[in-house]
């Protein structure tokens, strides 16, 4: 009954601590972006953002939704502002939160084959 108890209660801590991701988050992936941040919310197994980039002066706006499991988010994101000549309008988010629930880093791919990795650093850190 113990071991049941124990492992109901890991199984409980790593759900909730999964999911804690709600927030604002600093894109970290490449220092050629500058005012990068995203915006993510959770509710129950679904995952909301919005993501603002700079690149040389020019605003690039994205959003998107899709699920959260464990500790891995995945979603398809839409852009509604683009950067001149970049063709994009969409792509799929894969990220992973790291142990400290600090640091989400994983990949994009957009709807053009262009695949990229993606970090996102939490910007009030999260405190265990």
């Amino acid at each position: 009954m113990k071991k049941i108890l124990f492992t109901f209660l890991i199984l409980i801590t790593s759900i909730s601590y999964a999911q804690d991701v709600n927030g604002i988050w600093s894109d970290s992936s490449n220092t050629a972006f500058k005012n990068c941040w995203a915006i993510i919310s959770v509710e129950s197994d679904s995952v909301f953002m919005t993501h603002y980039v700079e690149f040389n002066g020019h605003p690039f706006v994205e959003h998107g939704e899709g699920i959260i499991k464990n500790n891995k988010l995945s979603y398809h994101v839409v852009v509604t502002k683009q950067i001149p000549d970049w063709k994009s309008k969409s792509g799929e988010h894969t990220l992973t939160l790291s142990p400290d629930g600090n640091t989400l880093r994983g990949f994009y791919k957009d709807n053009l084959g262009n695949v990229g990795p993606l970090v996102f650093k939490r910007k009030f850190p999260h405190k265990k």
